[in-house]
């Protein structure tokens, strides 16, 4: 068949469309379908990757606990560091060396916006003396991850 021949009337008396019409519409589906997953599955892999603030609690009090500077630094803001004087660690050091055991439990947890509000029991040995403190930590979600934000005191220490 030569390109000079007539094409065969459809239902309407109008010309069929040519096989290329139908492979460039099927490529332009393709393409728009590929990308709508690639966009998807981004979005996807964002939303489970944010991490989880219970993850970021449980660093601090290894960091307290093992006297970890580095852990310390990844699991608090700057800010934080700054305003609780442990922004290098031979203050952080000293802050933790006769500390003893320390535990904790989470109370409760709320979800704020952009926070995740842990209310907690610590109890610790300082100077050979066991203390007992409700503390509230604002845990911060910023820059992909969870930050102490600030800690609080709920009620004073007993013991």
């Amino acid at each position: 068949m030569s390109s000079m021949q007539p094409q065969p009337a459809g239902p309407a008396g109008k010309p069929k469309r040519p096989a290329w019409h139908w492979v460039l519409l099927g490529s332009c589906s393709l393409l728009a379908l590929l990308v709508g997953l690639g966009v998807t599955g981004i979005v996807g892999y964002q939303i489970l990757n944010r991490g989880n603030p219970q993850d970021t609690l449980e660093n601090f009090y290894s960091a307290m606990a093992e006297g970890d500077c580095e852990l310390f630094q990844e699991s608090t803001t700057e800010e934080y560091r700054r305003d609780m004087d442990l922004a290098d660690c031979a203050s952080f050091g000293s802050m933790t060396s006769g500390m003893g055991d320390l535990d904790y439990s989470v109370n409760e947890r709320i979800n704020r916006q952009g926070y995740a509000i842990f209310e907690v029991t610590q109890s610790h040995q300082r100077d050979g003396l066991a203390k007992e403190e409700k503390l509230a930590f604002f845990v911060r979600r910023f820059e992909g991850g969870w930050f102490v934000d600030s800690v609080q005191l709920i009620d004073a220490p007993t013991g």
